[in-house]
């Protein structure tokens, strides 16, 4: 095997270290994305007023594209990250991202308005927001749910903090003003993006670094200055990456002077390969080898691609369109244990988080003013924050079953919206958005944790890419049926009960795992 497969082959979760940095980057994709799609209630708002003839029905289709294209895209988005660069994929999607919603300052209708803050920025977030969480889970094991918490927190904090933001930059600004603004702070999904290190670029630095004796006044030709020293207990402290050039010459092992550009070459790993990444990976692949030599990088892994001619050229944009397929495991949609997540997924998403983007309007009608509605969604963001944080630790003690807290998080949260259309206080809308953020948070933090369990860690790429759309085929429908019931009868009390009754159905269904896993046996013994 390669050197690139050799590297994935040995590389071991460090449950820290550079694992925190991806979490964190992967935290503030999903600030800024998940937020901003959480925190739609304060612009659906403002669109109803802005667009005053316009039928709740059609308002209701913008959240719906942004929210199903976000997740039926996942499956793509693992494929190209599988592909290509995780990184460049991640930058793509903030673009489109920014794009999206900085164009919506020019829309004059509710249809230009759906293309653009629906159509173009769902591309984005489709593209911006799996990797990192399928890249947390590879970089952590025994911390992965705290990790994974962590990581998903970003939509519970961009949820908290975005709406009070749009609150002073809307009387400020105007609404066209703010979104305008809006659209630039997307631009930080990019940014976040940097922090995506491919996990056999990880291993490569951390095999290079440790695996040599350095000197302390070593020298480096062309009077760099490597500026390496030792800490008291001897390790290696300090390794300045000054020079960023390929190596070209021998293949054989390189030695101590020539650190800095043996560290370089791992750079140059990550910014040319076609395939720099292995969080998807399904199975290690067995490639064309013998040119490598074992825990070594060479000029050949990492050289430029040849020119090629057109009919070549165009044999690999057909072999691209091809591996993308592949590197997707739908023998997964078979499963009896994936389809009956994935059903519980597909209620529950009938009012996750659908229920968020009515709430402000439906509580303004109860005689709240605005900033109270929006403070609504901030304290559902906080108990959203809570309980993934607070379950992803208590997860990792192994001191519950996590199907069953699984079940119990759904049936809080479809409670939680059963009982809204009975609040008429500010106390009471409080005390139930908090439930419900709760509920929400802690099924989320889940997710993953229990597809890891069930299909394994080399599963995660395909089972949580495989598993997104059926939450997005749902999410395409749910809003606009909701508006449509309160085109109908002038209230979201008909939409709250049909969004509640869906996920008391979805907590049921995951109970029905024994039942599931026995007749899987006994289908396989027949």
């Amino acid at each position: 095997m390669d050197s690139k497969e050799a590297l994935r082959a040995r590389f071991v979760p460090p449950d820290g270290g550079y694992g925190w940095f991806v979490a964190f980057g992967a935290f503030l994709v999903q600030f800024w994305i998940a937020g901003l799609i959480k925190s739609y209630g304060v612009i659906f708002m403002e669109v109803m007023q802005l667009y005053p003839d316009a039928s709740a029905s059609l308002a209701s289709w913008i959240p719906a594209i942004l929210s199903t294209l976000c997740l039926v895209l996942s499956p793509l988005s693992s494929a190209l990250c599988r592909k290509f660069s995780c990184r460049w994929v991640v930058f793509t999607g903030g673009i489109l991202c920014w794009l999206g919603v900085s164009l919506s300052y020019f829309t004059t209708s509710l249809v230009q308005l759906c293309f653009t803050f629906g159509v173009l920025t769902g591309f984005g977030a489709g593209m911006a927001t799996t990797p990192g969480i399928i890249m947390t889970s590879r970089y952590f094991s025994k911390r992965r749910a705290l990790a994974n918490s962590i990581c998903v927190s970003g939509t519970a904090v961009g949820s908290m903090l975005l709406p009070p933001l749009l609150e002073v930059l809307i009387p400020t600004y105007g609404f066209r003003g703010a979104i305008l603004i809006l659209g630039a702070c997307m631009l930080h999904v990019c940014l976040s993006a940097a922090l995506y290190r491919p996990v056999e670029v990880h291993q490569a630095i951390v095999e290079n670094v440790t695996s040599i004796n350095i000197s302390t006044d070593c020298t480096v030709p062309n009077s760099v200055k490597c500026g390496v020293h030792h800490d008291p207990e001897g390790r290696l402290a300090t390794i300045p990456e000054d020079d960023v050039s390929l190596v070209r010459g021998s293949r054989d092992k390189i030695s101590t002077t020539d650190l800095p550009h043996r560290l370089s070459m791992i750079h140059s790993v990550e910014d040319l390969s076609t395939n720099s990444t292995v969080i998807y990976t399904e199975n290690i692949l067995n490639s064309k080898s013998n040119n490598v030599m074992e825990g070594s990088l060479t000029e050949k892994s990492v050289q430029t691609e040849p020119t090629v001619g057109c009919s070549e050229k165009k044999n690999r944009r057909f072999k691209l369109c091809r591996s993308l397929i592949d590197f997707i495991d739908f023998s997964l949609i078979k499963n009896p244990l994936f389809c009956l997540m994935a059903s519980s997924v597909m209620f529950m998403a009938a009012g996750c988080p659908h229920a968020l983007y009515y709430l402000p309007s439906f509580a303004n009608s109860r005689g709240l003013d605005k900033s109270e509605c929006s403070l609504l969604l901030s304290i559902s963001a906080v108990f959203d924050l809570c309980g993934r944080l607070g379950l992803g630790y208590i997860a990792d003690l192994n001191l519950f079953s996590k199907t069953k807290a699984y079940s119990v998080s759904m049936l809080t949260a479809a409670v939680a919206i059963l009982c809204l259309p009975f609040a008429t206080t500010f106390a009471a809308f409080a005390v139930i958005v908090a439930f419900y953020g709760i509920g929400l948070g802690s099924w989320l933090s889940l997710i993953p944790v229990l597809l890891i369990k069930h299909h394994g860690t080399e599963a995660i790429g395909s089972s949580y890419g495989l598993i997104r759309p059926f939450h997005g085929i749902v999410a395409l429908i749910a809003p606009p049926l909701v508006g449509f019931s309160k085109d109908a009868t002038g209230d979201y009390i008909v939409g709250f009960c049909f969004m509640g009754t869906s996920m008391v159905i979805g907590s049921i269904l995951i109970n029905f795992k024994p039942c599931v896993l026995r007749l899987s046996r006994e289908n396989t013994s027949v």
